[in-house]
Parts: structure tokens; sequence; C-alpha cells
């Protein structure tokens, strides 16, 4: 149930990517521990062939898949899951479920994030507004486990643009925008190379998905991350 399961995915591929380039990958077996349905569901259905894309990724790179799994706790050197079973481990990266702050508990769902409308103004309370992690997204389905929609920083940025504008709006008395579908363009770092993912509208029916692999993707995701920390350096945050 993390916020986003891009990061994960990226984890368990640069993992065996370095295990393989220190020549030790035979020595440590890696298992991906999810609450998807199935490989490549991202919170979202799946992006294009997401699901074939994963599966033969994960059986080529012998990485071990555990999907629609809910952890009870974990102890020391090992995972307990709520249907029983237990998996030993000697370094486990675990992501929670995000749960909002106590602040908001009495404004928003059951887990504490904030009803929005297209506006992501509150939906009972107008002068409040929220974006990114704290807004309430309906899941498209629902699966065996809960399984949350991801709200990347891509899709946060047009959030708080279309929030703010009607912010401004309300202020001086005009129309609040008519706002956008929300879409997500990730760039999933895969060790040795990268896989762009895109979805249009985020949530389906959508007019446009996919999944691909290329080098140029690891390029784009290098560029990116330079860009991006020269731009915080230069306080220059305001920038595409």
């Amino acid at each position: 149930m993390v916020s986003c399961f891009g990061p994960s995915y990226e984890l368990a591929f640069e993992m065996d990517a370095e295990l393989r380039r220190r020549k030790m990958r035979h020595k440590v077996p890696i298992i991906y521990l999810t609450s998807e349905p199935y490989l490549g569901h991202m919170g979202v259905g799946g992006l294009g062939k997401s699901k074939t894309f994963m599966e033969n990724e994960f059986a080529e790179k012998d990485i071990k898949p555990l999907v629609s799994q809910a952890i009870q706790e974990v102890a020391p050197g090992e995972i307990r899951l709520k249907d029983g079973n237990k998996i030993p481990f000697k370094l486990a990266m675990i992501a929670p479920p995000f749960k909002g702050v106590p602040a908001v508990l009495s404004i928003g769902n059951p887990r504490g994030f904030i009803p929005v409308d297209k506006n992501y103004r509150h939906t009972k309370h107008k002068n409040i507004f929220a974006i990114g992690v704290a807004i309430a997204i309906a899941p498209p389905e629902v699966t065996p486990v809960p399984t949350g929609v991801p709200k990347t920083g891509f899709m946060t940025v047009k959030m708080a643009k279309t929030a703010a504008a009607t912010i401004a709006s309300d202020v001086i008395g005009k129309t609040p925008p008519i706002a956008d579908e929300l879409g997500v363009v990730c760039l999933m770092d895969m060790g040795n190379t990268a896989a762009l993912m895109k979805a249009y509208p985020v949530l389906p029916p959508r007019q446009s998905s996919y999944t691909k692999k290329a080098i140029w993707a690891k390029w784009m995701k290098v560029g990116f991350e330079k860009y991006f920390l020269w731009k915080m350096k230069n306080g220059m945050s305001s920038l595409p």
C-alpha cells in the first residue's frame, strides 16, 4: 500500500543490477512483496502492457513476486504476513501505507485523506484546498488487498497549478478554471536501463497508456535528475 509503486520496482531492479555488477546475484535471492493483485498493476489497473512487461522482467531477472499480500508485523529477521506465512530476510526495505495527520482526520476519510473536487477544494469546506498525497482518490477497482492510487510529483504539480488558479479566481471574483484530467508520466529506473510509463487519464477509461523499456529512458531519467537538482540549488522551483 505504498503511495507510488514505481520506486519499489526501481529498488528491486537496481538491486538486481548492482548485485550482478558485483557478480554476487547468484548468492542473493530477491523477493518482491506487494499489495497489488498482479505485477504491473501500479494502483491504477496497469499502464498499457505493464502486467506482461513486469512478469517478463521479473522472470528474466529471477525476482520472485508475492502479490496480494499484507504485512501483519515485522520481527527481527522475519516478515509475518496477514495470511499466516513468514518470510525470513537479512535485508528488507519496507514502504508502509500512508495515513493523514491527526489535524485533518476529522475532515478526511477514515485514512485521513482529504476528499476534494476537480479543483482540489474540499467537498464540504470550500476554504480548504489539498493536493498531492494528502487527497483521497478512489481506486479504479476493488482488489483483494486494498491498493492505493499513486500521487506522483508530476500529478501534484498539475494539482497545485489548478488549486492556485482556483484560489486566485476566488480572490478576484472570477469563475474557477475547468480542471484538466490528471495524467501520469514516469521514468522507472531499471538499473542498466529504464522504462517510460505513461497514462492519460491516470485512471481508466483512458485515451492512451503504455510502458516501454529503452536506454534513452535511462538517459532521460539521469538528465532530469541533474536538471531538477540544478534548478533547486539555484532557486528556480517555478520553472517547468
